[in-house]
């Protein structure tokens, strides 16, 4: 698992999704990581997702924030699911989308208790995306 100064994180691909857990802060070092895995998915694939376990996160600097709404002006991923998030933690993620919105990405992420919650969500959300373009084709 690479270690940040601030913390640890461990990220996979898996096909068009990105799967990242973080343990303590989510800092410039690992949004940059995230982003720069999810930009090669969309080359290579045409759609990224994110998966991400929060259960050990515990917060998002400022420079990292400032990371992801810039970043977020320019790339688009399909929808993510967030696992694993205490209160407090799902509360400051939740302040984090709402800016990405703000810069005009209406991204679709859903919160949801586990791991296997996120990946039922998120094959779901292909399913309604292959659905409503027309079919796998396009996608695939």
């Amino acid at each position: 698992m690479p270690t940040t100064t601030s913390g640890e994180y461990h990220l996979t691909r898996e096909g068009d999704l990105a799967h990242i857990k973080v343990r303590g802060l989510f800092d410039l070092e690992v949004a940059t990581a995230l982003h720069e895995l999810l930009a090669q998915i969309q080359r290579d694939v045409g759609r990224s997702y994110v998966l991400c376990d929060l259960s050990q996160f515990t917060g998002i600097p400022a420079d990292a924030r400032r990371q992801i709404g810039e970043w977020n002006k320019t790339h688009t991923v399909a929808g993510g699911a967030i696992y694993g998030a205490n209160f407090a933690m799902r509360t400051l993620a939740t302040l984090v989308l709402q800016a990405v919105r703000l810069v005009g990405n209406n991204v679709d992420i859903e919160f949801v208790p586990d791991e296997a919650a996120a990946r039922r969500w998120i094959e779901a959300h292909r399913a309604r995306l292959v659905v409503s373009s027309g079919g796998p084709h396009v996608h695939e």
